[in-house]
């Protein structure tokens, strides 16, 4: 279950983020489409660093680890 802090990566193909891994900030418990809210360190285009996701769309990680590419 990915709760609040937990650290995860991204499944999602055409997320800016895919295959890196951010921190989640807020899992919303009602029924809405995107609950999770997850935190990355780097920018996308547009200089935002938060984006909402489906919990299948996220893989829990054990450690927080640095994206180094």
């Amino acid at each position: 279950m990915v709760n609040r802090g937990s650290g995860v990566r991204i499944l999602r193909k055409e997320s800016y983020w895919f295959n890196q891994i951010g921190t989640v900030a807020v899992v919303d418990q009602s029924k809405i489409r995107y609950p999770a809210v997850v935190r990355f360190e780097n920018v996308n285009y547009s200089g935002t660093n938060t984006n909402n996701f489906a919990l299948d769309e996220l893989l829990e990680v054990k450690e927080k680890q640095k994206n180094y590419g």
